[in-house]
């Protein structure tokens, strides 16, 4: 059960990354910036972070469902 709660983060978070990174950005620096924009190699980062995210999600899938077809 605990695998399945961290999967779903790293899909959540995957997600996230990919598609909504400057609001990720906006909460990341809520306290600390008033009015900035995140930078272009910054959105460009985390877009790849959320692509290493899923497919790491998808690799723990595939071990788990792997691990339970065959045990």
């Amino acid at each position: 059960m605990k695998q399945l709660l961290w999967l779903a983060v790293l899909y959540l978070l995957g997600l996230a990354m990919i598609f909504f990174p400057h609001r990720l950005w906006q909460v990341e620096h809520f306290f600390s910036v008033k009015g900035g924009e995140p930078s272009e190699l910054y959105l460009a980062m985390m877009r790849l972070g959320g692509i290493v995210f899923l497919v790491i999600a998808l690799g723990m899938t595939a071990f788990l469902l792997g691990q339970k077809w065959f045990s």
